[in-house]
């Protein structure tokens, strides 16, 4: 099912090492994380749903193995298992703190054992599993659990290379409100998401087919083509097809296409660099390495005066200002909800919450990242060059601007956003009862403008609930962020000082040996500009 991009981009940097061990130079700590990356790349396809949607089900059936995975457990003590090919069948149980505690032929989790568990690995050796290559199932919690671990376990999946398939009852009438917030984070990849109503045959065909429509019509909404199927007992060709469709090498590119390239870039320009210094004697070349640590010394203060002037607050207030903004907007929608009670009206504070809060922190984060990095470009062109080296300009462009290493800091953060809203007390309740209470219209009207005030200051008590936890998350990006900045340009000023170093060795030699390498080295930075990924 799965084609051989993986494998070409693996030959790719297997290409790029060969280039540049001639000029010892090698690789470095993240691009040594990129490659191991690719080589342990496996696509999960998480199965999504809230609880008793019909998950595991499908997978047993799916798989021919009865019960392997347990149906109608307790919903609290469900973990993530993960599906895998192996001739060994076993299950390995991991846990929070990165150990793994039990190695068995058959292990399902108990309720005194969930806690700890971050997920399962379960290898079968199952041909539907083979077939599927570089393709995990994982079977999930329900996204309508209360716990907490559940929704960080989730998390994890976002943005780590997945494809996500939403199973939903057509008799809860299509996708339910605790799922939104879920949503919310994954409907930015249209292309890695499918719906897939289970348990059909247990409806009318009317009505499955009214809530095809309802679910088209919700994502239309939204400007997105998702694929809808249907599954029921012994039919899940639907599944297959999902399965069938999905563009593996879309995904592997979009993850790694960018990293791999700096990489290239990286190194295309460390050979750029000895060219541009071959006609140079080596005196010339001895006060360019002087000029290059004094910029990066000057780069490394700029970055610490940028560090100082990161106005976290500002940022955090910036936050909470839009988020109460954002909350304010839906104020009808939240008196209809407060009406009911206080439980209606905390659960539908609370998907909206989801659904509203992370653009905010992460659009506000990015904003102030790419104003630094363009402070810091800016900074970098007006520094004395140095003979023929233009060394600062060129890594500052390619070495921190375009890097995925520095776009990655914020994606981690971001992919951890778990932000608990603050559940509002009697406040609300109390006025809601006044409403009951009053048949007379003037005392109703009193009471209706209490509700208002009640919800306007619910909404002001969740906005301001929330603020250590933002805090805590901006001080964590800034934290990240200035380190992996401060760290790349100590790596980048290390490494163009050794290559600097190396060419003056290879200048005392003959000068025939010297301009063989020169050729060489053309040669070499033509071929790694242009690989193709």
């Amino acid at each position: 099912m799965v084609t051989n991009l993986k494998e070409n981009y693996l030959k790719k940097v297997e290409e790029i090492k060969n280039i540049i061990n001639k000029y010892d130079l090698d690789f470095n700590k993240e691009d040594n994380k990129t490659i191991e990356e690719i080589q342990n790349f496996a696509l999960k396809v998480l199965m999504l749903g809230v609880f008793n949607a019909g998950k595991s089900t499908l997978l047993n059936k799916y798989l021919n193995e009865k019960g392997l995975l347990k149906v109608n457990s307790e919903a609290e003590t469900a973990v993530p298992c993960e599906l895998k090919y192996s001739t060994d069948e076993k299950t390995l149980v991991h846990k929070t703190n990165g150990k793994i505690i039990r190695e068995l032929k058959d292990y399902n989790v108990r309720a005194e054992e969930g806690a700890g568990i971050e997920y399962l690995e379960k290898f079968l050796n199952n041909r539907k599993l083979k077939e599927l290559g570089d393709m995990i199932l994982v079977d999930m919690p329900g996204l309508d659990s209360s716990n907490d671990a559940h929704e960080e376990a989730i998390n994890k999946y976002i943005n780590a290379g997945a494809y996500y398939i939403l199973l939903t009852d057509p008799e809860n009438g299509g996708i339910k409100d605790s799922t939104e917030k879920f949503l919310s984070k994954i409907l930015k990849y249209p292309e890695q998401f499918s719906v897939l109503l289970t348990k059909t045959d247990l409806s009318s065909i009317e009505h499955c087919e009214d809530v095809i429509d309802d679910l088209k019509e919700q994502f239309s909404d939204k400007n997105l083509n998702i694929f809808i199927g249907k599954t029921k007992r012994d039919d899940y060709r639907d599944f297959e097809r999902i399965l069938e469709s999905i563009e593996y090498n879309n995904i592997f590119r979009k993850i790694y296409k960018d990293r791999v390239l700096e990489i290239v870039n990286s190194k295309s320009s460390y050979l750029e660099t000895i060219l541009k210094n071959k006609d140079l004697d080596i005196t010339e070349i001895e006060e360019n390495i002087r000029i290059n640590e004094e910029n990066f010394n000057e780069i490394e203060k700029k970055i610490e005066k940028e560090k100082e002037k990161f106005n976290s607050n500002q940022i955090k207030n910036e936050i909470i200002e839009e988020f109460e903004s954002r909350l304010n907007s839906h104020f009808s929608e939240l008196k209809s909800a407060a009406k009911k009670g206080e439980d209606s009206f905390n659960n539908r504070i609370k998907n909206i919450s989801s659904t509203e809060l992370n653009p905010i922190i992460e659009a506000k984060l990015k904003q102030r990242v790419d104003y630094l990095i363009q402070n810091l470009e800016d900074f970098a062109l007006d520094l004395p060059q140095g003979g023929n080296s233009s060394l600062t300009t060129g890594l500052i462009s390619i070495g921190l601007a375009n890097t995925p290493i520095v776009t990655n800091v914020l994606t981690n953060v971001f992919s951890k956003l778990m932000i608990p809203i603050p559940y509002i007390g009697p406040i609300i309740q109390g006025v809601v009862l006044l409403l009951s209470i009053f048949r007379n219209k003037k005392k109703k009207e009193e009471a209706n403008e209490e509700l208002e005030e009640a919800v306007r200051g619910a909404i002001s008590q969740v906005a301001n609930g929330i603020v250590p936890q933002i805090t805590k998350i901006v001080e964590e990006a800034k934290e990240k962020l200035f380190n992996t900045l401060n760290e790349k340009c100590k790596n980048e000023q290390e490494e163009i000082d050794k290559i600097l170093k190396e060419l003056i060795e290879k200048k005392n030699k003959e000068e025939e040996e010297f301009q063989k390498s020169v050729t060489d080295l053309q040669t070499d930075i033509k071929k790694l500009q242009e690989l193709e990924l």
